[in-house]
């Protein structure tokens, strides 16, 4: 087991647990504000495909690790670890560039302080955007199709990319013509899809909390709520990208160090990435939803939790 201890498997499992039923409460919240209001906000969508993303990455990847770090052995046919491997990779970079296509929608919506056009040419522009992204990063994921073979039971080190386990995950490696060519083709990934969205995530977001402080400087004297509610999402915002770079962050340590050193740290990084990759794609959409008044609201009165 990479976990040494069952207490720390518990928690691990209880983090996925959390994640599984977060996301699934955000979008039940999206569906019952969508069905109540009769429309669905360009904001809105994009949630649901985070939520949506990182849902499936729970179920496909998290809660597998979880069964097979309890010393269940489950291992697939060739056939199956392509298809597992072009999933996580598929689902992992389209949640990294989800979640930055909400902040730059946020961000351009707090600049120009009125609507990117039409409502109905707003959701069709986000709708174009979000099946770019799907569709460049299903594209991006083929090379998993090709080079993923089943473990022989002989490697030394297995290459990493998108997993965090020493062990090879499910029976599933990837297999390089050479050793350099999967070493360059891991970097590439981690800056395509880590390093790149890390910088961006930073860039806007501290835009967004400039254009915010510059706006309630403007209007502080004559709208006070207003004041209060983008204070609020400024908070939220920086919260959000905390939790990213964070995140994304340990994970791009993580990997980068084992495929090119492999030193004593290797567990313990290997483990924290394992830990926050859960959290964000566990709490990122609830973090999101708190800034959502109606969804707030909503999930408060779902839990039964009274908002004074």
């Amino acid at each position: 087991m990479e976990f040494e201890s069952t207490a720390e498997l518990f928690f691990y499992g209880l983090l996925v647990f959390l994640g599984v039923w977060g996301n699934i409460l955000v979008l039940v919240t999206i569906f019952a504000t969508t069905v109540e209001s009769h429309g669905l906000a360009a904001s809105d969508i994009i949630l649901t495909n985070l939520a949506a993303v990182n849902l499936l990455i729970s179920i496909f990847r998290n809660i597998l690790l979880v069964i097979t770090e309890s010393r269940v052995k489950i291992l697939l046919s060739l056939s199956w670890c392509r298809v597992f491997m072009f999933l996580w990779m598929w689902l992992k970079s389209v949640s990294v560039w989800v979640t930055f296509c909400l902040s730059c929608f946020h961000f351009l919506k707090i600049k120009q302080h009125v609507h990117l056009s039409t409502k109905m040419k707003e959701i069709m522009y986000v709708l174009a955007i979000l099946v770019g992204v799907w569709f460049v990063n299903f594209l991006y994921s083929i090379p998993a199709f090709i080079y993923s073979q089943t473990a022989s039971g002989n490697e030394t080190k297995i290459l990493m990319v998108v997993s965090t386990t020493m062990e090879p995950f499910l029976g599933c490696v990837w297999k390089f013509p050479t050793h350099e060519s999967g070493i360059i083709f891991t970097a590439f990934t981690l800056v395509l899809h880590e390093l790149i969205p890390i910088i961006f995530m930073v860039c806007t977001n501290l835009s967004t909390v400039y254009y915010l402080s510059k706006h309630i400087r403007t209007i502080a004297d004559e709208h006070l709520h207003s004041v209060q509610v983008e204070r609020m999402a400024t908070k939220l915002i920086m919260a959000l990208v905390t939790l990213f770079v964070l995140c994304t962050g340990t994970h791009l340590l993580a990997v980068s160090y084992y495929n090119h050193n492999g030193g004593p740290a290797t567990a313990f990084l290997l483990t924290l990435a394992k830990y926050c990759a859960t959290i964000f794609i566990g709490f990122s959409p609830l973090l999101i939803a708190a800034g959502h008044s109606k969804l707030r609201h909503k999930v408060c009165k779902v839990l039964h939790i009274k908002i004074f």
